[in-house]
């Protein structure tokens, strides 16, 4: 499956900005299973490229002028590959996945949480069941419902509040694997369909199999493992680390931000 992908993220500002950092998770990964054919960002200003300590290729630059609108585009194809029974095989992960153990202020568990959960650390039942039902789980007790949060909105919300989107079933998912003690991590990216009427960013789950020392990957949005209409950007702890545009500014007012994404198979 070959993937055409564009990105376009537009900002406007009711005042001038003065001053603004930009940092930009848009490139995707080069894996086993994952090649880049082409891919180029196109920033406003002079950009420069480092890796960050999850790996994640990040594109920054700095606009230090005054300007009512930004604008981010990214583009280029990706050749995806089925992944062999949803694992990640082959990969040099840059940190210990214990890193991916602890809570974060948006994956924070309660009590009822880990109870909801608490089926997940059966080992009786093969791994790989486990985290299909924990994801099955999730997208019943959440509602896909779009824009009904908002990128500040945890674990927890989505979970009392039983709607959300993508990023609050990877949350809630993240939250009920590390309250059972689970390596599990955030995984930013694309999903393609040839019938959605249009495209958005995604969100999903990495949980670590100790026994095939492999991550496995889940989409509780979509039920299943990922496969090869998922193409993956960015990981992270939650989404704060793997968020495809993120920066800060100086004056600008009031900000609205519009999204764009196409994808076709060619």
């Amino acid at each position: 499956m070959k993937l055409h992908i564009e990105h376009h993220t537009e900002y406007t500002y009711s005042w001038p900005v003065i001053y603004s950092i930009q940092h930009i998770r848009l490139t995707p990964f080069k894996l086993p299973n994952q090649k880049v054919l082409k891919w180029e960002i196109s920033t406003p200003a002079k950009a420069s490229h480092t890796l960050d300590h999850f790996g994640n290729k990040v594109t920054h630059f700095t606009v230090n002028q005054s300007h009512q609108r930004l604008e981010v585009t990214s583009r280029g194809v990706v050749e995806l590959t089925p992944l062999v029974g949803g694992y990640l095989h082959d990969q040099a992960d840059p940190v210990n996945p214990l890193v991916f153990s602890g809570a974060t202020p948006l994956t924070v568990y309660t009590p009822d949480m880990a109870q909801f959960s608490s089926f997940v650390a059966d080992s009786h039942i093969p791994f790989e069941a486990r985290m299909l039902a924990l994801a099955n789980a999730v997208a019943d007790r959440v509602q896909y419902k779009t824009g009904s949060t908002t990128v500040a909105h945890t674990a927890a919300d989505a979970f009392e509040n039983g709607e959300g989107v993508c990023q609050d079933h990877a949350h809630l998912m993240l939250a009920c694997l590390r309250a059972h003690g689970f390596c599990a991590r955030y995984v930013s990216g694309y999903r393609f369909s040839e019938h959605a009427p249009e495209h958005a960013s995604h969100a999903w789950v990495d949980v670590y199999n100790p026994d095939k020392q492999a991550w496995l990957s889940v989409d509780a949005t979509h039920r299943c493992l990922a496969d090869e209409f998922h193409c993956r950007l960015a990981v992270a702890r939650d989404f704060t680390g793997a968020s495809p545009v993120r920066g800060v500014r100086s004056g600008g007012g009031e900000e609205r931000m519009k999204v764009g994404v196409q994808i076709s198979g060619i």
